[in-house]
């Protein structure tokens, strides 16, 4: 801790190595920021990456949609994994292989948070582990009651992008 200007106790500095060090170790959402961003662009709605943590899912890395209505899920955010199509991807609901129609991304609508929709699909390592979900989310205005049919593909392709990075 250390005092600011105004008497107040305010973070300390040294927090910024630490933070840097931290990320240092989890690479993930390093690795992950240019697939992330070509799905924003693709979509033109909000991308997150979630990992699990306990019984919760934390976002790691989000990154906003251009429009003025949009989802935001801060960085470091702790959500249920009950709900919404990361947490289920992260609860091991989307099958390992695709199904007779090709999906392996869930779909949400209104779940988590009324009005909104979203499309989730698995990020595997090497091992065929889930090590975490990439998610595109926003209003149900835009996204629509079946944004997998829309976003679907759009998703896979984020994760597998993801997934080819973290063998590199």
């Amino acid at each position: 801790l250390r005092r600011a200007d105004d008497g107040r106790f305010a973070l300390g500095l040294h927090l910024v190595a630490l933070g840097r060090a931290a990320a240092e170790q989890f690479p993930l959402a390093t690795v992950a920021r240019p697939a992330m961003a070509a799905l924003r662009d693709a979509t033109g709605e909000s991308v997150q990456l979630y990992v699990r943590d306990g019984e919760s899912r934390v976002c790691v890395a989000a990154l906003e949609s251009p429009h003025g209505l949009r989802t935001i899920v801060a960085v470091g955010a702790a959500l249920p994994m009950d709900v919404g199509s990361a947490g289920r991807v992260l609860s091991g609901e989307v099958p390992a292989e695709p199904s007779a129609t090709g999906a392996s991304w869930l779909q949400t609508v209104g779940e988590r948070e009324p009005g909104v929709a979203s499309v989730s699909a698995p990020v595997r390592d090497s091992t065929g582990e889930v090590v975490a979900a990439i998610s595109v989310s926003g209003p149900i205005d835009r996204m629509g009651r079946t944004p997998g049919r829309t976003h679907g593909a759009s998703v896979l392709s984020a994760a597998a992008e993801v997934e080819a990075a973290l063998t590199t």
